[in-house]
């Protein structure tokens, strides 16, 4: 079995997000001060493989369930991924 291992340059994609997410850092970070949902994709798809994410959390203000998550890019940007509730 042959393993490759390669790095994948990847960021925050400013253009699938909300006007009032902010981005610095190279898109390496988005801030918000929204208490509604909100919604970024990264800049490079995946089909399979696996792959590994570091998240961390500067400051956390606003919402009591933050969440973060894997997403296909036809998600609805305006509610929590994964709440599968749709009232």
């Amino acid at each position: 079995m042959r393993v490759y291992r390669a790095v994948a340059s990847f960021s925050l994609d400013p253009a699938t997000a909300h006007d009032d997410v902010l981005f610095s850092n190279d898109n390496m970070t988005a801030t918000s001060s929204s208490f509604d949902n909100r919604v970024v994709l990264g800049s490079v798809g995946l089909s399979r493989g696996v792959h590994y994410w570091e998240l961390a959390i500067d400051r956390y203000e606003n919402n009591k369930d933050p969440a973060f998550g894997i997403a296909t890019r036809d998600v609805p940007r305006d509610r929590m991924i994964g709440n599968t509730h749709v009232v």
